[in-house]
């Protein structure tokens, strides 16, 4: 049956493809093959994909076949299907016929579709059914004649209304609403403009009622616009509500002053959606009137025309708006707010610049703050000169708007600000501001001269800001100046050198960290300098694991409170090594800090199984027995059931990227050819490839934490060592898609986009005796970014005897 179906579908599609006349022929005979279907004793999904296809091209000639099969409970339903849709007269002459021969269900479906047909031959008959004594014969019947519409159709609707059976009635109603509808469109607007002042009668339910008077405001032509005014202002509800939807919908600038008029004539209720609705207008002719509402004694309105103005207004309501955010709260200051940030009329940039000199001290706060919001760089000037105003929250204003907004050529104004300034709070916004702009200037260290050289004349508080903007820029020469100043022989200059090393410096001030947080004299600056060392500590993750090992080492020698050593700890639990494992079991004989050294612990043997699986277990089983936490305990069972049960996969790797291309999505970047890619991959940036926290996740490399965003492409390699030469199998998963290389040569490519799951993909390669060189291209489309790879035996046995080392692959091929 299934096949013949398919056979059916199959000759459809051939016979578009064929000539006109030659097509016109086919489907004589395929149409006769059908109605042969129809008459004889066939299964139901034959008859069915029969009808179906007579839907498309059946004419009158295979409608008595349809009409025999309208009283058949199993195929009634796809007879109707294909008649309903016929153009000939025969299939609505068949349909009529049918209403004598069937009852029940069948007879609704068949009134049904001479309703989807628009019989109108059927309508008197269907006007009869409206009495029948089966309600559903009868609400079909009413359905039906509402789409079918027309004078005779509107005339037994409107008694069936009067009938008095509750679910007959309601079907009238809904059906002459439509018969109304359909004789608007047909341009009998007098005709449906009577069906709908009969429907907005008292009796009514107020759904009808509001449908019928917004069917009488679109029918009334010329007088729509006094029709929605009428219902703005008659206290009829129904009315009301139906002129509110249609605001938007009559046309012209008259009719837009018209409504706007009302604003001050209709209560705060109806002004609020009225200034919604002249709002979607978009017309410019109500901003007077609108601007005019912003005097409403209700709040609510206020904001509703705030609002409106946002959509209608432009430069000239610049002001007006500034005036209202600097005098409302709440609510109608968050508007008044977002209409001057999104104004789009004129030059609203220019306008807000012009309006600062004059305006009150809390108006230009408000203008300040819609320039940054704008983001208008043809402001910075003139924020800079209000950066140092009388008034300190126009300072204040103008010192973030200008940080945000203002390039290099600032910083000698806001240099000369901060060395004149008495206030604190101003030293502050400032530095902020010279901080931003140095972040988006593209020769950043640079500007760490001017500032340095400020500070050698500047009194004690602004040396001390200018030493935490220079740390704060970065770069030699700020280093060489923090230091300087941990040696300074004013108290205040040496806290905020220690400070700002602590808070900015980078991995270059490691050692100085760890001088203090053993020197400092003060012992609040030595524990600032321990927790900024463990900071810097963290930010050298792209370093080997024998250099983190080693600072984490130093780290932990040198702190002597429990919470710095747990710090250190959170840093060594990072670090793939075994001299890192032995360390962190050094250290759980410490009451204080045990839980988080045998946490350490089992991280760290969780990310060896790679490279000393037999030492990874060991140590795993050890913890899972001593371990005094149990949460402990269970992450080291969570650790081992994973080594046991993803045997052979590669999980420790190097990281590049993300690499993007403007424009270009994943799959597009799949075959471009990146960096890391080319011969010698020189000046390609390597870091260690993150462990997943969650131990028993070891067997996958997770880049999530290093895309940062999505649409990019990320580089994993490593090595793989082999005791010997053989083929093996590869089984491979990804989130998105993947090209892989083993020793230069590419093994396996597929531009999925996908979650990861293990064994997703499949492929062969060969290891050769010794260290093995593995590169894989990762895609990122969105969401998470990973991988997984297991390298089985030929056979596909599990393959225990390898390990893994990143180390530095001795060259980068393709």
């Amino acid at each position: 049956m299934n096949g013949r179906i398919a056979q059916l579908t199959l000759t459809a599609a051939c016979l578009a493809c064929l000539p006109g006349p030659l097509r016109a022929a086919t489907g004589g005979e395929e149409q006769r093959r059908l109605i042969g279907v129809l008459t004889s004793n066939r299964p139901v999904g034959e008859v069915d994909a029969a009808c179906r296809r007579l839907k498309q091209i059946g004419r009158a000639r295979s409608v008595p076949a349809l009409a025999a099969l309208l009283t058949d409970k199993e195929q009634s339903h796809v007879a109707r299907y294909a008649l309903e849709s016929m153009a000939c007269a025969e299939a609505g002459e068949a349909l009529r016929a049918a209403l004598a021969t069937t009852a029940g269900r069948l007879k609704a479906g068949v009134i049904d579709s001479l309703g989807d047909r628009r019989e109108r031959k059927a309508a008197g008959e269907l006007a009869k059914l409206l009495g029948d004594g089966d309600a559903m014969i009868a609400t079909a019947a009413a359905t039906a004649l509402g789409k079918i519409g027309g004078a005779k159709a509107a005339a037994a609707l409107k008694a069936a209304i009067s009938s008095g059976r509750p679910a007959v009635r309601d079907a009238a109603i809904d059906a002459l609403l439509l018969c109304a509808d359909r004789l608007r469109a047909e341009g009998e607007a007098k005709a449906a403009s009577a069906i709908y002042e009969g429907l907005r009668a008292p009796e009514h339910r107020p759904h009808v009622r509001t449908a019928a008077y917004r069917g009488l405001v679109r029918a009334g032509g010329d007088g729509a616009t006094a029709l929605v005014v009428k219902g703005l202002t008659g206290g009829d509800r129904p009315a009301e509500l139906a002129s509110l939807q249609l605001i938007r919908e009559v046309k012209g600038e008259a009719a837009t002053r018209t409504f706007a008029a009302l604003l001050d004539k209709v209560s705060p209720r109806v002004g609020v959606m009225l200034l919604a609705g002249l709002a979607q207008r978009g017309d410019s002719a109500a901003v007077p009137a609108v601007l005019a509402a912003l005097r409403s004694g209700d709040p609510a309105v206020r904001i509703a025309a705030l609002d409106a103005i946002r959509a209608l207004g432009d430069a000239s309501a610049v002001p007006v708006l500034a005036r209202a955010a600097a005098g409302a709260r709440g609510g109608e200051r968050k508007s008044a707010r977002l209409a001057l940030a999104r104004l789009r009329g004129g030059d609203v940039g220019r306008a807000i610049v012009e309006h600062l000199p004059g305006a009150a001290p809390a108006v230009k706060v408000e203008l300040i703050g819609a320039l940054a919001a704008r983001r208008e760089p043809s402001a910075a000037g003139a924020l800079t000169k209000l950066a140092g105003d009388g008034d300190a929250s126009v300072r204040a204003a103008a010192i973030r708007a200008t940080g945000l907004l203002a390039g290099e050529e600032a910083v000698a104004k806001l240099l000369g600000l901060l060395t004149a300034a008495s206030a604190p709070a101003d030293r502050e916004a400032i530095e902020e501001a010279l901080v931003a702009i140095a972040g988006r200037s593209k020769r950043r260290e640079s500007l760490v001269r001017p500032v340095l050289a400020a500070s050698r004349t500047a009194s004690i508080p602004a040396r001390c800001a200018l030493l935490r903007v220079a740390g704060r820029i970065g770069g030699a020469e700020a280093l060489g100046a923090l230091r300087a100043g941990v040696g300074d022989g004013n108290a205040a200059v040496r806290d905020a050198a220690i400070r700002t090393l602590a808070d900015a410096a980078g991995v270059e001030a490691a050692g100085d960290l760890l001088a203090l947080a053993r020197e400092a004299a003060e012992p609040a600056q030595r524990v600032l300098a321990m927790r900024g060392y463990w900071r810097v500590v963290g930010t050298a993750a792209d370093r080997p694991p024998e250099q983190r090992l080693k600072m984490c080492a130093a780290g932990l020698a040198a702190a002597w409170r429990p919470a710095e050593r747990k710090l250190g700890l959170a840093a060594l639990a990072g670090v793939p090594h075994a001299d890192a494992l032995r360390l962190a079991e050094s250290l759980c004989a410490r009451a204080a800090i045990r839980p988080e050294a045998e946490a350490a612990c089992v991280r760290i043997a969780a990310s060896l199984a790679s490279r000393d699986p037999a030492a990874a277990k060991a140590a795993l089983a050890r913890f899972r027995k001593t371990a005094k936490s149990p949460s402990v305990r269970a992450e080291a069972g969570k650790a081992l059931a994973a080594i046991d049960q993803y045997v052979g996969y590669v999980a420790d790797w190097q990281a590049a990227g993300p690499y993007r291309q403007k424009g270009k999505e994943c799959q597009q970047l799949y075959d471009v050819v990146f960096g890391p890619e080319r011969p010698g991959a020189a000046g390609v940036k390597w870091r260690p490839a993150p462990h997943p926290a969650d131990a028993s996740l070891g067997w996958q490399v997770d880049l999530g934490p290093l895309v940062g965003g999505n649409h990019c492409i990320m580089y994993i390699r490593t090595r793989v060592h082999s005791p010997k030469r053989r083929p093996v199998k590869l089984e491979i998963g990804t989130d998105d898609g993947i090209k892989l290389w083993i020793n230069g040569k590419l093994v396996h490519a597929n531009n999925a986009v996908r979650g990861l799951t293990p064994r997703q993909d499949k492929a062969t390669a060969n290891l050769e005796e010794g260290w093995n060189e593995l590169l894989a291209k990762i895609t990122q489309h969105t969401l998470g970014c990973g991988a997984c790879i297991r390298i089985l035996t030929a056979d596909g046995a599990p393959l225990a005897d390898i390990r893994c080392d990143p180390g530095q692959p001795a060259s980068q091929s393709k």
